[in-house]
């Protein structure tokens, strides 16, 4: 079947056609039809779904591919029981619309786009792929670059936007070999018997495949989200049409929130979180020095407390509550500047407990090989070593090893 009738009419939702052959692969089945609206997968957008009904069974459409001689299969799954379609049966073919105008919102825009990034920055798009969430392209930037400057992001989007309001129209066909030659294309199309183009106003022109709208217009609104590099490439990010409209109502809303909680206008509500996350950031360092001063308050004590070490030296083990986690290290620290003394500590932090082992520089027992050998996962060096466990004993299985 190469009778395509999306070629004809992109908005075409609902169609007959008779079944020509049907084939299973694997736990598969596909069927091929006289003719048929369902888009096959290829030039990044994905194939469509929907559904075929006969007289006496319904079949969900959920993968349409072509094979290497431009023949369209249906992945078809019916409920169990259902008799399989055979060749000759007639069937009634629908759409899932709401999904293929998204795809086709999301190509359009993707063209508009594309000549945006070529026209301001001179960059060739060469891969489309429409996610489920969002959509990107990627591009080769003149003399290598692989990432865009925020303002000339900026830029090439008003440049999309300005574009789709034009309302300019959007012809897609098959020019003879002749008119093939003579139109304006960004690019030049491969070696194939036929070429198809998408024309949009008098500016823009490629070749292409896929389903696409009928005016600029149509692709709603072009939201570029972010770019990135990628095999050598610049890959851009980007939502049209209702994924734009649903990606802005979400921003809005989040926005909106923080306004709420700022108690500020939306305007205003960068500076307003700068201004508070500098307050955090003072508060948080005074905390710390707060907690770092408590549990140096407990050094006389554990002092006072520790065990004397068979072949010389004191050895404190001790747990800190969960607040004074920071200050884990310092108390350490504090610690092995003792003379003779070896610290194990620990802290719990959530599920897992955090230890700091130490003591003075020079010879003495290699306290990084100690965590390891008693289950704790972390490292340093012989005379101060870090890490966590689950276990919130460990430090007392490293106080046996050494008593």
């Amino acid at each position: 079947m190469k009778n395509r009738l999306y070629y004809q009419d992109p908005f075409l939702k609902t169609f007959e056609a008779a079944v020509e052959a049907v084939k299973a692969e694997g736990e598969c089945l596909w069927v091929r039809l006289s003719q048929s609206a369902f888009y096959p997968e290829g030039g990044g957008q994905p194939g469509d779904w929907g559904q075929l009904a006969g007289a006496d069974a319904t079949y969900r459409v959920t993968d349409t591919q072509s094979d290497e001689k431009g023949q369209v299969w249906h992945r078809i799954k019916a409920e169990p029981g259902t008799a399989e379609p055979r060749p000759g049966d007639q069937l009634a073919g629908s759409l899932d619309w709401a999904r293929r105008h998204d795809h086709m919102q999301q190509h359009t825009g993707e063209h508009i786009l594309a000549f945006c990034v070529w026209k301001l920055a001179g960059g060739y798009v060469h891969g489309l792929h429409i996610g489920q969430t969002e959509s990107s392209i990627d591009i080769t930037m003149p003399e290598g670059q692989l990432r865009l400057p925020r303002e000339k992001l900026k830029e090439i989007e008003r440049l999309a936007n300005e574009v789709i309001a034009r309302d300019d129209p959007i012809r897609c066909y098959f020019p003879d070999a002749d008119e093939l030659k003579t139109l304006p294309l960004r690019k030049q199309p491969g070696q194939h018997e036929d070429t198809r183009v998408v024309l949009m106003g008098d500016y823009e022109g490629v070749a292409c495949g896929g389903t696409h709208l009928t005016r600029t217009s149509q692709a709603g609104v072009v939201k570029i989200l972010r770019d990135q590099s990628a095999r050598g490439k610049l890959r851009l990010f980007f939502l049209c049409g209702l994924r734009a409209a649903r990606h802005y109502q979400a921003c809005y809303e989040a926005l909106d929130q923080a306004s709420s909680l700022l108690n500020t206008p939306l305007d205003q509500v960068p500076a307003a979180l700068q201004d508070t996350l500098a307050k955090m950031n003072e508060q948080g360092t005074a905390i710390n020095t707060l907690r770092r001063d408590l549990a140096l308050s407990h050094l006389p004590a554990l002092l006072a407390e520790a065990r004397a070490l068979p072949g010389g030296g004191r050895l404190v083990v001790a747990e800190l509550t969960e607040a004074e986690a920071p200050a884990l290290d310092a108390l350490a620290s504090a610690l092995s500047e003792q003379d003779g003394v070896i610290a194990l500590l620990s802290a719990p932090q959530g599920e897992m407990t955090l230890y700091t082992f130490a003591r003075g520089e020079g010879e003495g027992a290699d306290l990084s090989a100690l965590m390891r050998q008693v289950g704790i996962r972390g490292g340093g060096r012989p005379h101060f070593a870090r890490g966590a466990a689950r276990d919130s004993q460990a430090h007392h299985q490293a106080a046996k090893l050494m008593a």
